[in-house]
């Protein structure tokens, strides 16, 4: 799935009343949804996102509700072979969708309140879908040129369709949304081209001018990242292994520039997700917890659980440095079995790829597991291994059912999920992890399987 940012995760069942009162009410004709995802952003901030797992069954209808902020909310509801799509929901009414199949397409028709507007979103969804702009796998990745061609395109499609959006307000409400996403899209492809380059994006014209004057405090810069696009443009500083130097002063800007209380308490989140997740811990830690936390105010809760989780990571870390003894769990087998890690590494280089169904991240990486598995196939000397956390084991056997991976599948939820995660300092997934022959640790945070210096790396270890 593509939304991978969320605080909340509810699964609700597909059924078939149509008078359920929901707010959506999406019907596929002609083929069951087997994973559906809805995406709903309360305030703009990505990080409080609410997001709905989902299943329809073939010519079923499936019923859709959430607290919406305000009297009116967009969703995007993205359906696993089908496609992605948007809709504009508002409160106490049903909008009707029906997706079906038109030639080689799938499409979207709305029934119901506000369908221009729903008509629009769906528009507006489907062509600045960030996944158009970028590969996840290298050899399937675009020029940056054809990539900046297609979201021009895009771009002159969506504003066409602005004028089928009846409502005045609401029309310049979207024209301002277009505007920002368009810019934004842009400015990645900026940053993708310098980084291509090995040049410092900010010293590009074309970014300078594109972030120049933008309102910080708007809230539809918040929906289109532009807010904290503008903020870090501002914050030209030498840069620190931990992050720390830039993270102080992207508090600073935050004090002197942000009025947005929505836009603060998304910064409290981002800074604290650059210093706690992208940074290596390195740093005097202790003092930037303080000044985090002190900094943070009222959003202090948020900060507080970043720094715990933080620390329980940096303990995580020094106990599975390279060398140690890698720390066993009980692993579940598709047919219900368990069986000790520690039983399974049987003097093999051991691969272990940490996932979950419903992290769209990780399901990308699966056909670059299943290459390595293709690539040593022949070779005793490495074996690799899939550990899923989803707490929905019926979801995880369908995607195994549907995948038919040929390397071991195992599950842990619950509590030893917990202790798993704890062990291993695992805050994210995709996490991968491998093993020696002897049981201890070669590596707690590997390298992805998409990455090539992972192939590298086994091929030295297994070769000694």
């Amino acid at each position: 799935m593509k939304a991978s940012a969320a605080l909340l995760a509810i699964g609700l069942t597909a059924c078939t009343n149509e008078n359920s009162g929901a707010l959506l009410e999406c019907r596929v004709v002609g083929e069951p949804v087997e994973e559906g995802l809805v995406t709903y952003c309360p305030n703009g901030n990505i990080f409080e996102n609410v997001m709905t797992e989902f299943e329809i069954g073939k010519d079923s209808v499936y019923n859709y509700n959430t607290e919406l902020n305000g009297e009116s909310g967009d969703v995007a509801i993205e359906m696993s072979g089908i496609g992605y799509f948007g809709a504009h929901l508002l409160k106490g009414q049903t909008l009707k969708m029906t997706v079906e199949k038109e030639g080689d397409e799938w499409k979207a028709r709305f029934e119901g309140p506000q369908a221009d507007i729903s008509r629009f979103v769906n528009e507006y969804t489907q062509r600045f879908d960030q996944m158009l702009y970028w590969s996840p796998d290298p050899g399937e990745s675009k020029p940056n040129t054809e990539y900046r061609q297609l979201l021009e395109e895009n771009y002159g499609k969506v504003k066409s369709a602005l004028s089928s959006i009846e409502d005045a307000k609401a029309r310049d409400y979207y024209t301002r949304l277009t505007e920002g996403m368009h810019k934004w899209l842009t400015i990645r492809l900026i940053m993708d081209s310098c980084e291509n380059d090995h040049s410092n994006y900010k010293l590009n014209d074309e970014y300078r001018l594109l972030v120049k004057d933008i309102d910080i405090n708007d809230p539809v810069n918040l929906q289109t990242n532009m807010a904290f696009t503008a903020l870090n443009s501002l914050c030209n500083v030498e840069e620190s292994s931990d992050n720390q130097n830039t993270c102080l002063r992207q508090m600073e800007l935050t004090d002197s520039l942000v009025t947005n209380p929505n836009l603060r308490r998304f910064l409290v989140q981002m800074i604290g997700q650059q210093y706690y997740m992208y940074g290596d811990g390195t740093g005097d830690y202790e003092t930037f917890n303080k000044k985090f936390l002190e900094w943070a105010g009222d959003d202090k809760e948020i900060a507080q659980a970043m720094i715990n989780q933080f620390m329980e990571k940096k303990r995580s870390t020094e106990i599975t440095q390279a060398g140690a003894q890698a720390p066993d769990v009980e692993l579940t087998t598709p047919d219900g079995k368990t069986v000790k890690l520690s039983s399974l590494i049987q003097g093999k280089f051991t691969y272990i790829d940490v996932w979950a169904t419903w992290c769209g991240p990780c399901c990308k990486e699966i056909p670059f597991v299943e290459k390595l598995v293709a690539q040593y196939k022949d070779n005793p000397k490495v074996q690799f291994l899939s550990i899923s956390i989803d707490q929905n084991k019926d979801a995880w056997l369908k995607k195994l059912e549907k995948d038919k991976p040929e390397w071991q599948q195992f599950i842990i939820q619950d509590e030893v999920e917990a202790q798993f995660s704890k062990d291993w300092g695992i805050t994210g997934i995709p996490r991968f992890i491998m093993i020696n022959p002897d049981g201890t640790i070669f590596s707690s945070d590997a390298t992805r399987p998409s990455d090539p210096e992972t192939a590298k790396t086994i091929d030295t270890e297994i070769n000694k």
